[in-house]
């Protein structure tokens, strides 16, 4: 890159205009003629252009690799600084159209970048943006030399958990099935949805309660479905569906592919109660939820 072309890329990320950068030593048209490679500014407008810019003179006439460590240097601080924010899909945005998007440490942010904007699409029950962002972080943990089991096996197990809502979405990357959602261990929704598959696939035996209790704060809404999900499966509906009204009560928002699942479940439980009301009742709210889920 031509040393006008770099001031003009430096001075247009920093939000500068022409006048701001010559200050009171050269002219904007000086500053116009050298942006536009029409005139080579002498050794001390370097130097007063690169203090201006915040950069080293020598900066302004290196070429390759130091431009390149120097791109990532300036774009990494913006970058971190939103992800430090949680302004995830910024953040994203600038990892997308960075200078340095082929660095290892940019490629990572990005992953974790697209895990947490899928999982708040996820929560928001818009279903099918969150299968496109977490394809979108898979993907990019196969650009990355960082490693990445804990951004697979969470995106694995919220795409499993929503195969449980619809066959229709799933990941066009990996078969959900087959990640190993171990190393996400350490999210409590990713312990719910273990959890909930081992009551699910064990016919024969009981969960321990222990276990149950294990997964999150005793009383949360993860915890009182699973207890829910062993009443049921002991037969217990009246007590299956307390725990289940309980959840609806909680004081925090509950994420909507859940409730789509509590819903069904009441519904069945209204049923063996001889609630047949509440079980038509519940059934309506489930079908309206499942089409605002899957738009």
């Amino acid at each position: 890159m031509k040393i006008g072309e770099k001031i003009k890329k430096l001075r247009t990320s920093k939000l500068m205009t022409q006048s701001e950068l010559v200050g009171s030593e050269i002219t904007r048209n000086m500053l116009s003629q050298i942006e536009n490679g029409n005139a080579n500014p002498s050794l001390e407008t370097i130097k007063y252009i690169a203090a201006r810019l915040n950069v080293s003179p020598g900066f302004l006439i290196s070429e390759g690799e130091d431009e390149r460590i120097y791109f990532k240097h300036n774009e990494i601080i913006g970058i971190k600084k939103a992800f430090m924010n949680e302004d995830y899909r910024i953040c994203r945005d600038m990892c997308l159209t960075a200078e340095s998007e082929g660095d290892d440490e940019i490629r990572m942010i990005l992953c974790e970048c697209c895990l947490a904007i899928g999982i708040e699409e996820f929560f928001d029950g818009k279903l099918r943006e969150c299968c496109k962002t977490f394809d979108e972080a898979i993907e990019a943990c196969g650009n990355t030399l960082y490693r990445t089991d804990y951004i697979i096996a969470a995106a694995g197990a919220y795409f499993r958990y929503m195969r449980r809502i619809s066959a229709t979405v799933s990941s066009n990357t990996v078969d959900e099935n087959e990640i190993n959602v171990y190393p996400a261990m350490t999210d409590e929704f990713c312990r719910y949805v273990l959890m909930l598959d081992r009551i699910d696939g064990d016919e024969d035996s009981e969960t321990d309660r222990d276990a149950i209790l294990s997964v999150g704060k005793d009383g949360s809404p993860y915890v009182q479905h699973l207890l829910a999900k062993q009443h049921m499966k002991n037969g217990e509906y009246a007590e299956a569906h307390l725990c289940l009204k309980s959840i609806l009560l909680w004081e925090h928002p509950i994420p909507q592919p859940m409730l789509y699942l509590v819903f069904g479940d009441i519904e069945i439980c209204c049923r063996e109660i001889e609630d047949f009301k509440g079980a038509y009742e519940y059934s309506i709210d489930k079908i309206e939820l499942l089409q605002k889920l899957l738009s």
